[in-house]
This record gives C-alpha cells, sequence and structure tokens, in this order.
C-alpha cells in the first residue's frame, strides 16, 4: 500500500463539516471518515483554528481532534496567530513566507486574505499532499493550477478530494 495523504483542512471544511445543508457536507463526512478508517491523515493549521475560536462551536469542536501543523509566521506581527513560541524558523524564513504568500495572493482570484495564504503556507511548509478548501479563490481551476505549478501542493476541494483518496484504497 502506498502511503497515506498528508491533507490540510481549511477553516470551511470543519464548518460544512458540522453544517448538514451545506453543499460539501457529505464529502467532508466521508474524508473524516477515511481519516478514522486510517486511510489518511488530516491536519489543522493555527490560522485556521485562529478563524474558528472566533465564533467557537462544534466546527471548532472538530478542528481540535487533528494535529495542528507548525505554524510559520507571515504578514506583519499584528496578523500573527500564535504566541512567539510556536513559531517556527528563522528570520529569513519569515522573508520566504512573506513573499510567497504575496505571490499566492497573486496566483489566486481576489477574495483570498491573510488566513487563507497563512494556512496554505503552513501546509506548504509542512510537506502536505493536499490542501482542502471550498474558497473558490484557491480551488477553481485556474488559481488552483497556477498555485500547484508554482509550489506543488494540490488544492482540491472536499468533492474532489473523495476520488482521490478511494482510487488509492
Amino acid at each position: 500500500m502506498s502511503t497515506k495523504l498528508k491533507i490540510v483542512l481549511d477553516t470551511n471544511c470543519f464548518i460544512n463539516a458540522q453544517n448538514n445543508v451545506a453543499l460539501s457536507h457529505c464529502a467532508v463526512q466521508e474524508i473524516l471518515k477515511e481519516h478514522e478508517n486510517g486511510t489518511i491523515e488530516l491536519y489543522v493549521s493555527r490560522h485556521t483554528l485562529d478563524e474558528l475560536e472566533r465564533k467557537p462551536d462544534a466546527a471548532l469542536g472538530i478542528a481540535k481532534t487533528f494535529p495542528v501543523l507548525p505554524h510559520f509566521p507571515v504578514g506583519t506581527w499584528a496578523e500573527q496567530v500564535a504566541s512567539w513560541d510556536q513559531m517556527e524558523g528563522t528570520w529569513c524564513d519569515a522573508e520566504v513566507n512573506d513573499s510567497v504568500q504575496q505571490e499566492l495572493s497573486k496566483l489566486a482570484k481576489s477574495g483570498n486574505d491573510i488566513r487563507d495564504r497563512g494556512a496554505f503556507l503552513d501546509a506548504l511548509r509542512a510537506k502536505a499532499d493536499v490542501f482542502v478548501t471550498s474558497d473558490q479563490h484557491l480551488v477553481a481551476n485556474g488559481p488552483a493550477k497556477r498555485i500547484f505549478e508554482r509550489f506543488g501542493l494540490r488544492i482540491l476541494s472536499p468533492t474532489q478530494l473523495l476520488p482521490v483518496i478511494q482510487s488509492r484504497s
């Protein structure tokens, strides 16, 4: 059997997991089952946890059950979502991270914010196989293709990810 896919779920995945009327609810539930079955590894970023903590509910509870990725600083000090001792890398890494997130902002459709770019960056630095989101400014064909070609990290929606997981079983 091949190695397990290392997958990072974005904020909307956790929100949709507990919202049974969301379009990707069933797909996210299947992804969570695949994780429970040991087929895949799921992770969460501190950016995602920070977003979910703003309105604590069942989505935050689900997110807290997964390992947290190492956090790499991006943006200004005021935009950080981790304490000093939770950060990874050097000041030189922080400069590179900022360049990556600025480039990502140009490759994606307008509407993406630093939390989205920060979660992507943490997934990229953690060498994840897939970053999963329903945010169309990242997952739409054009942006996802440009981002993959530039950084090598696949961005898929929950419904796009399911067949990938099932084909590996």
